[in-house]
C-alpha cells in the first residue's frame, strides 16, 4: 500500500482535484470547501516533496536539492494561485505571477548548472535527476499562465461552484473587479448568502430564465 501511494499519490491527488472542480455544482455550497481541501492537499504534497528532497543530503547534490525545493515550492504556489483564481479570491493573480517568475528563474538556474558541468557522465546524471521537476515545472508554467491571462468571467463560468447561475457570475465578477466598491461587494455577499443558504433540493435560480 505504501509503494502504491508513493508511486501514484500525485496522480490520484491531481485526478480527484480535477474531478471535484468538474463536479462542484452538484455539491452546492460545500463545493468550494471540498475543492479548497483538495487543492491545499495537493499544494502541501508538492511542498513536502521539495522539503524531503532538500533534506536528502546523502544521495543528492546541494545544487539539485536547492533547485528542487524552490521549484516544487513554485509549483505548490501555482496550485494555490489556481485555487484562488477559481473562486475569484483577491490576490490570486499576484500569487500566480510570483510563482511563474520563480519557476522561470529556477529553470534558468538549472540550465546554468547544467552548462557548468564538465564531465558528460555527470551531465547525464544531472538531466536524469532534473527531468521530473522540469516536466512538472513546464506544465505548471503553461497551466498557471493560462489561468493568469484568462478573464475572470470565463474562469468562473468554467470552474465556479455556481457556474450555471448567470446572475451570480456577473455579481461575483463585479465584486472581484471592484473590491473597493461597497455597493457591489455587499450585493455579492447578499446574493451569495441567499444561494448558499437555499435548500439543496431546490434548483439555483437563474435570472436569465425568467
Amino acid at each position: 500500500m505504501k509503494k502504491f501511494f508513493t508511486r501514484f499519490g500525485e496522480i490520484l491527488l491531481v485526478f480527484f482535484t480535477i474531478l471535484v472542480v468538474y463536479l462542484k455544482p452538484t455539491f452546492g455550497a460545500s463545493g468550494d470547501r471540498l475543492s479548497i481541501l483538495l487543492f491545499g492537499t495537493l499544494a502541501f504534497y508538492y511542498l513536502a516533496s521539495g522539503v524531503l528532497t532538500f533534506l536528502d543530503k546523502k544521495r543528492i547534490t546541494r545544487s539539485v536539492r536547492l533547485i528542487y525545493i524552490v521549484g516544487l515550492w513554485g509549483i505548490s504556489v501555482i496550485v494555490i494561485g489556481i485555487m484562488c483564481r477559481i473562486i475569484l479570491l483577491q490576490g490570486d493573480k499576484e500569487l500566480l505571477i510570483v510563482a511563474l517568475f520563480s519557476l522561470i528563474g529556477i529553470l534558468m538556474f538549472a540550465w546554468l548548472s547544467y552548462k557548468n558541468i564538465e564531465e558528460e557522465n555527470n551531465r547525464d546524471a544531472f538531466v536524469w535527476q532534473m527531468q521530473p521537476l522540469i516536466v512538472r515545472s513546464i506544465l505548471a508554467l503553461i497551466i498557471g499562465a493560462g489561468f493568469l491571462f484568462t478573464d475572470s468571467y470565463t474562469i468562473y463560468r468554467s470552474f465556479g461552484t455556481f457556474r450555471n447561475n448567470t446572475e451570480y457570475i456577473n455579481t461575483i465578477v463585479d465584486a472581484y473587479q471592484n473590491p473597493n466598491d461597497t455597493l457591489k461587494v455587499n450585493t455579492f455577499k447578499r446574493l451569495d448568502s441567499e444561494i448558499r443558504s437555499a435548500p439543496r433540493e431546490k434548483p439555483i435560480p437563474d435570472s436569465t430564465k425568467e
